[in-house]
């Protein structure tokens, strides 16, 4: 089973946001940052399918340099591969971000075949879009589900469950 699960570099939780000379961007010489804590658990559930049905986990973000940290931590938790798409360092908004990310997928799988599984967090917990993995899954013609919170993988499909009010929605993706 190949598995690719994108993350994204964000601010840690509690640290001081403050703006730099001019008051448009984010002045981060001593802003902490952390992968997102929904593209760590997409981490986490693709090293536990890949250990648990064989193949290998890449993990890809687009962002600058400095992103290697999160992609090492994703390596430490067990992928077995990082990407890093590298930015010069600009924000890049949800629509740009999902065609690179749509363009790498493409180029991996034209180089080492298809990806069985696409992992995205629920949201970005810095702008909060919540528009990357359907933008990417549309890119490539593939079914998404969000909001999950649960995954079966069977011989040929995937049954992905989401909370609804009060109860469970289920999808089986073939």
């Amino acid at each position: 089973m190949r598995i690719l699960v994108s993350i994204k570099r964000v601010p840690a939780v509690g640290g001081k946001i403050v703006l730099a000379d001019g008051g448009t961007e984010v002045d981060t010489r001593f802003l902490g940052f952390t992968m997102s804590p929904h593209e760590e658990c997409a981490v986490e559930e693709a090293v536990r399918l890949v250990a648990a049905r064989g193949g290998e986990a890449t993990v890809l973000t687009l962002g600058p340099p400095e992103s290697e940290e999160q992609l090492r931590y994703a390596l430490s938790l067990g992928v077995d591969r990082a990407v890093l798409l590298e930015t010069a360092g600009q924000e890049v908004g949800a629509r740009a971000t999902a065609a690179a990310i749509a363009e790498a997928v493409g180029a991996l799988e034209a180089d080492d075949g298809p990806f069985d599984l696409l992992l995205f967090g629920n949201e970005a917990p810095d702008t909060g879009d919540f528009q990357v993995g359907i933008r990417v899954a549309e890119a490539l013609a593939r079914p998404c589900v969000t909001g999950v919170k649960a995954l079966e993988v069977g011989d040929g499909d995937l049954v992905a469950r989401r909370d609804r009010g009060r109860g469970m929605e289920v999808y089986r993706v073939g």
